[in-house]
C-alpha cells in the first residue's frame, strides 16, 4: 500500500532498539461457554508497536510562523515556556526511577486533558537522560498509527497535550530514531515513556509489559492516560499477576502548585509568546478576568491557550472576549481559518478555506494515516469529490506537514489534540455559541466516515492497511474525549451514531467503553443497544469496559419486581467482573445472586433449588479465586447435596450438573487435603460422564476428559500411578483430537492434559517422554499467556514448575534453574497480590528452586529458597494441616540436606527430624503415598547423623531400611 512506512525488527523477538518495531501474535478473540473460557488464536504474527528514541526539544517557528498560525506555540514540541513547578511529582518520578524496585516496574500518571501530564514526562525524560546514571529514554507507539510520534502526538496516537508549550521536550510527531543499533550492552536502565496508554489494546500493552523483562536491565515504563478508573484498575490487577511492580501518580492542576498560580502562568506564557510572535511591551496585555475560575482555567493549557490568545489579540488589534464560554479556542481556530484563506488568497493552495476545514476536521477523527487511507477517509466523509481529493490531502500538508515528510503520512491534525477536539466541538451544531458558526455538513460527518467499518469486531488490532476498524477506533476515541468537555456533542453525534451502528464501541476498546459509561446523558437504551453486541466471554482488549457498561446498566435493570430476574442479572455481573480481574467485586456480585437464589428456594423449592444450587457452584468459584477455599467447599459441597437429590429424581435432567459439582468438589477437597474424599468424589464423576459421553460424545466428552484429567491426579496423589497415567493418557486423547477440530476451545485444555502427562509419566520413571510433554505444555502455554496472561500466567508458572523438574531428571541444570526461576518470578507477584490463592504455589516453586540453586553449586541461594518455602509452608500448615502438611515435610526434608551441605547438621538434624514426625503419622494412616517418603527422610536423617559423628545411630537406621534404601545420597523431595 502506498505511504505505508517499513516496520524493522529489532535484533531478538521483544528487544527494544530505538528505531525498531517489536512484533507479537495476533490478538485472540476469547470467550466463554459456561465455566469452560476459550481462546481463538493464531500463529500468524504482527507489528505490535515501534520503539524511538525519545525526542529532543524542535526549533520554535519563525515569528513569520507564529503569526500565521498562533496555536503553532501550544505544541509541547517547542518547549516555549519554561517548566514550571511539579516538584513533588518530579521527585516522585526519580525515586521511582532510581530505588530498588523489580527489575520491571510500570507507573501510571494520570490526569484530565491538558494537566501537563505529558509536558511532565517530557521533563522527566530530559532529567533522566542527563541525570548522568546511564539510563536510555524511549518511547513507544502503537503499530495502529503509521508515523513516528513522540509523546505528546496527535489524537490518533493517542498523545496528550501535555499543558501546550510549557513543556520541556515532548511535542508532536518526529522523524523515526535511528536504524537498529544491535544489542543493548551499557545501559543502567531503560525509561520508555507510553503516552496516552488507555488507547491502547490491552493485549499489546500487556505484551510490551512483559517485554520489558527481556530487556537486560531494569525498566521503568511511565505510562501516561487521561482516565486511571477501571480501565487502570483491571490492567493493574493483570500486572499483578505478572511480575511488575505497579504504581500511580495522579496529577493534580499545576495552577494548584504553590507559586504556579493562574496568574503566575498566565503572565510567563504571555512574555514568552510575545517574544515568539515579535510583541513589545507584554506586560500591557491583560489577563483575562475569569482567569480565577478553576473550571475554565485549572489546568495548565486552559491558561496557556488565553495567554496567546490574549497576545495575538493584543497584536492584531481584534476585540476578543476571552472570558465568554468557549472563546479561547474560537479565536484561535479564527486564526487557523485565516491562514486557510491567505493560503488559497495567495494560491498556495487551489482548494478552498472550506475544502481545508473539512480536510482537517477529518484529520481529527482520523488522526495520521497513509496517502490511501487519507484519501479513502476523505471520500467517505464527503469532504470533497472526484480529483480535488489528492489536491485537498497536498493542500492539507501546507499548513499541517508531516513531522517526516519521507514517511508518506497525510492528514497531520491540529495540535494540541484539545484544539482539534474543540474543533470538532465548535463545527458542529448544538452548542449555541454566538462567536462561532457550525458547518451543518459536520453534523453526519462522524456517520459517513464510519459508514462501511464492519459491523462485527474481530478483536485483532489492526495496523495501517487495515483502516476500516482503525479509523473506528480512532474516531470514536476523539468524540468521546470531545464529548466529555462540550455537552452538545453526546446528543448530536454519539446517540445517532451509537444508535444507529451500536457495533462501534466495540472497536474503540475498553477504556472508550468505560468512558461511554461514565457520561449521564447517554441514554441508557443506548448503552442496552451496545450491550447486546458485546462477546458473551472473555475479551482482553474489551473486558474492562464491557465490567463498567455491565455495571452502569444494572442498576437500572434491577427496576424490574422480579427477583429470580435480579439474581441473573447478579451473575451476569459477576462473570463480567471476574473476565476483568475483578474477583472481589465479582464475589460480591454473585453473593447478591446467591443470597437471592437462597431466600426463593427456601419458599419454592421445587422451583428455584437448581438454580440455588448453580449460585453455590459459582459462589465456590469466586471464594476459591480469592483464597477462600474452606468457604468454596462448603459451597459446593451445598451444591452437591441439592443436585445429588434432584439426580435421583430426575437423573436425564439433573445428572450432568450433578457431574459438574462433582467434578469441582474433587479440586476443592484436594485443595484443603482431602483427597481420599477428594478421589471419591471424582471417580462418581467420570461413572456419570463416561456414561453420558457414550449416550452423546459431542455433548459430553470434553466433560469426560476434564474429569479423567482431574482424576489422574487424584490417583496419583493416592500412590495408583499406572492408572493416573491410563486416566491422563485417555484424556489427551480425547483433548487432541478436540484441538485438532477446534483450538480455539481445546487447546488450553490440551495444556493442562500435557502438563499432567509430564507428571505421570515422571512418576513411572518415563523421563524423556514426560520432558517432551511438558515441553509442548509450555509452548502452548507460552503462546496463550502472552496474549491473556489474567487467564494462562498462572498455569504457565505451573508448567515452567513441572519443566524444571523434568530437566533436572535428565541432568539438564541450567535449563531447569531458568525455569523455576522464571516460575518464581511470577509466583512471587501472583501471591503478592494474592497470598491465599498463591503462597502455595510459590513455596512450590521455591522448593523446587533450592533443588535447582543446589545443583549448579549455588548452595547459599539454594538454601535461602528452601528456608523460605519452609516459612510458608510452616504457616500454611498451621491453619491447615491435612493439606499443607505433606508439603511441609518435603520442605523440611530439603531444608535438613541443605543444612547438612553448608555445615550446620545440628539445624539440618532438627529440620529431618521434624519432617520424619509428620511422615511417620501420615504413613500410618496412608502407607501407600507416605511409607516412601518415610524412608526417604529416614536417609537423609543417617546422612546427618554421620556428619555428626553420631555413625553407630546412622547404622542402626540403616539397618532398618534394609537392603533397599530410596537412595544412597541426599534426596531431595518435590
Amino acid at each position: 500500500m502506498a505511504g505505508t512506512p517499513t516496520w524493522t525488527a529489532g535484533k531478538r523477538p521483544g528487544q527494544w532498539v530505538a528505531g525498531s518495531v517489536v512484533y507479537g501474535p495476533v490478538n485472540m478473540v476469547s470467550g466463554v461457554t459456561g465455566d469452560v473460557h476459550i481462546t481463538t488464536h493464531t500463529s500468524a504474527e504482527r507489528a505490535l508497536y515501534r520503539i524511538d528514541a525519545f525526542p529532543a526539544e524542535r526549533a520554535a517557528p519563525t515569528v513569520e510562523q507564529a503569526r500565521a498560525q498562533p496555536a503553532r506555540l501550544l505544541q509541547a514540541r517547542y518547549a516555549l515556556v519554561d517548566f514550571t513547578g511539579r516538584h513533588g511529582e518530579l521527585a516522585r518520578l526519580a525515586a521511582w526511577r532510581d530505588g530498588p524496585a523489580p527489575v520491571v516496574s510500570v507507573l501510571l500518571v494520570h490526569g484530565p486533558g491538558g494537566q501537563g501530564k505529558t509536558r511532565l514526562a517530557a521533563r522527566f525524560a530530559v532529567d533522566t537522560r542527563t541525570c548522568g546514571g546511564g539510563w536510555e529514554v524511549l518511547q513507544a507507539r502503537h503499530a495502529s498509527d503509521p508515523a513516528p510520534a513522540d509523546v505528546s502526538g496527535g489524537a490518533s496516537s493517542g498523545a496528550d497535550p501535555g499543558g501546550g508549550g510549557g513543556g520541556a521536550g515532548g511535542g508532536d510527531r518526529f522523524g523515526p530514531g535511528p536504524e537498529a543499533v544491535g544489542e543493548r550492552e551499557s545501559a543502567a536502565g531503560v525509561l520508555l515513556v507510553v503516552d496516552y496508554a488507555e488507547r491502547w489494546p490491552v493485549a499489546d500493552l500487556l505484551a510490551l509489559l512483559a517485554h520489558a523483562a527481556v530487556q537486560g536491565c531494569p525498566v521503568r515504563v511511565l505510562l501516561v492516560a487521561r482516565p486511571a478508573g477501571l480501565w487502570w484498575q483491571t490492567l493493574a490487577h493483570r500486572l499483578d499477576r505478572l511480575d511488575v511492580d505497579t504504581g500511580v501518580l495522579p496529577l493534580p492542576a499545576l495552577t494548584d502548585d504553590p507559586g504556579t498560580g493562574p496568574d503566575v502562568l498566565f503572565t510567563a506564557a504571555r512574555d514568552r509568546f510575545a517574544a515568539a510572535l515579535d510583541v513589545p511591551d507584554p506586560h500591557r496585555i491583560a489577563a483575562p478576568a475569569s482567569l480565577d475560575d478553576p473550571r475554565r482555567f485549572g489546568q495548565v493549557l486552559a491558561v496557556h491557550m488565553a495567554a496567546v490568545a490574549a497576545v495575538d489579540a493584543h497584536r492584531t488589534g481584534t476585540a476578543a472576549d476571552l472570558d465568554a464560554p468557549g472563546r479561547i479556542s474560537g479565536y484561535l481556530l479564527d486564526r487557523e481559518r485565516d491562514h486557510w484563506r491567505a493560503l488559497h488568497e495567495n494560491r498556495r493552495v487551489s482548494v478552498p478555506a472550506e475544502t481545508l476545514a473539512r480536510t482537517t476536521y477529518t484529520a481529527a477523527l482520523t488522526g495520521v494515516v497513509s496517502h490511501d487511507v487519507g484519501r479513502a477517509a476523505l471520500v467517505a466523509i464527503g469532504a470533497c469529490t472526484g480529483d480535488t481529493t489528492d489536491r485537498a490531502l497536498t493542500d492539507h500538508a501546507v499548513p499541517y506537514p508531516p513531522a517526516d515528510p519521507h514517511a508518506g503520512t497525510v492528514l497531520e491534525p491540529l495540535y494540541p489534540d484539545r484544539l482539534a477536539e474543540d474543533f470538532i466541538a465548535l463545527s458542529t451544531p448544538g452548542h449555541h455559541l454566538p462567536h462561532a458558526t457550525p458547518d451543518p455538513w459536520s453534523t453526519t460527518a462522524p456517520a459517513r466516515l464510519l459508514h462501511d467499518v464492519p459491523d462485527g469486531h474481530t478483536g485483532t488490532t489492526t495496523n495501517t492497511t487495515d483502516w476500516v476498524a482503525g479509523r473506528a477506533r480512532s474516531a470514536l476515541t476523539v468524540l468521546i474525549a470531545a464529548a466529555a468537555r462540550w455537552p452538545h456533542l453526546v446528543p448530536t453525534q454519539l446517540v445517532p451514531l451509537l444508535t444507529s451502528r451500536p457495533t462501534l464501541a466495540l472497536h474503540a476498546g475498553g477504556a472508550a467503553l468505560a468512558a461511554l459509561a461514565a457520561f449521564d446523558t447517554l441514554p441508557v437504551d443506548v448503552l442496552e443497544a451496545i450491550d447486546a453486541h458485546l462477546p458473551e466471554g472473555r475479551h482482553t482488549d474489551l473486558d474492562p469496559g464491557i465490567a463498567a457498561l455491565t455495571a452502569r446498566l444494572t442498576p437500572h435493570r434491577l427496576t424490574t419486581t422480579d427477583p429470580a430476574h435480579h439474581a441473573h442479572l447478579h451473575s451476569t455481573l459477576a462473570n463480567r467482573y471476574a473476565n476483568a480481574g475483578l474477583h472481589r467485586q465479582a464475589l460480591t456480585a454473585d453473593r447478591h445472586a446467591h443470597d437471592i437464589l437462597r431466600r426463593l428456594a427456601e419458599a419454592d423449592p421445587a422451583a428455584y433449588e437448581p438454580d440455588l444450587a448453580t449460585a453455590l457452584n459459582n459462589l465456590s468459584i469466586r471464594l476459591g479465586n480469592v483464597g477462600r477455599r474452606d468457604e468454596g467447599l462448603a459451597a459446593n459441597e451445598e451444591a452437591v447435596t441439592i443436585r445429588r437429590r434432584l439426580a435421583a429424581a430426575n437423573p436425564a435432567a439433573h445428572e450432568p450438573d450433578l457431574a459438574t459439582s462433582l467434578n469441582n468438589l474433587s479440586v476443592d477437597y484436594g485443595a484443603v487435603g482431602r483427597r481420599a474424599e477428594g478421589l471419591a468424589a471424582i471417580e462418581e464423576a467420570v461413572t456419570i460422564r463416561r456414561r453420558l459421553a457414550a449416550a452423546n460424545p459431542a455433548a459430553y466428552e470434553p466433560n469426560l476428559a476434564d474429569s479423567l484429567n482431574n482424576l489422574s491426579g487424584r490417583l496419583g496423589e493416592a500412590g495408583r500411578r499406572a492408572e493416573g497415567l491410563a486416566a491422563i493418557e485417555e484424556a489427551l486423547g480425547v483433548y487432541r483430537r478436540l484441538a485438532a477440530a477446534n483450538p480455539a476451545a481445546h487447546e488450553p485444555d490440551l495444556a493442562t492434559a500435557l502438563n499432567n502427562l509430564s507428571i505421570r509419566l515422571g512418576n513411572v520413571g518415563r523421563r524423556d517422554e514426560g520432558l517432551a510433554a511438558i515441553e509442548e505444555a509450555v509452548g502452548i502455554r507460552r503462546r496463550l499467556a502472552a496474549v491473556n496472561r489474567a487467564a494462562y500466567e498462572p498455569n504457565l508458572a505451573d508448567s515452567l514448575n513441572n519443566l524444571a523438574v523434568d530437566y533436572g531428571n535428565v541432568g539438564r541444570w541450567d535449563e531447569g534453574l531458568a525455569a523455576i526461576e522464571e516460575a518464581v518470578e511470577i509466583y512471587r507477584r501472583l501471591a503478592a497480590a494474592n497470598p491465599a490463592a498463591y503462597e502455595p504455589d510459590l513455596a512450590g516453586s521455591l522448593n523446587n528452586l533450592s533443588i535447582q540453586l543446589g545443583a549448579v553449586g549455588r548452595r547459599d541461594e539454594g538454601l535461602a529458597a528452601i528456608e523460605e518455602a519452609v516459612t510458608i509452608r510452616r504457616r500454611l500448615a498451621t491453619a491447615n494441616p491435612a493439606a499443607h502438611e505433606p508439603d511441609l515435610a518435603d520442605s523440611l526434608n530439603n531444608l535438613a540436606i541443605d543444612y547438612g551441605d553448608v555445615g550446620r547438621q545440628d539445624e539440618g538434624l532438627a529440620a529431618i527430624e521434624k519432617a520424619a514426625r509428620i511422615l511417620r503419622r501420615l504413613a500410618s494412616k496412608t502407607p501407600e503415598v507416605f511409607a516412601e517418603r518415610l524412608r526417604t527422610a529416614q536417609a537423609t536423617r543417617a546422612d546427618l547423623l554421620d556428619g555428626l559423628g553420631r555413625s553407630e545411630e546412622a547404622r542402626d537406621i540403616r539397618r532398618r531400611l534394609g537392603n533397599e534404601p530410596p537412595a544412597t545420597d541426599n534426596v531431595r523431595l518435590r
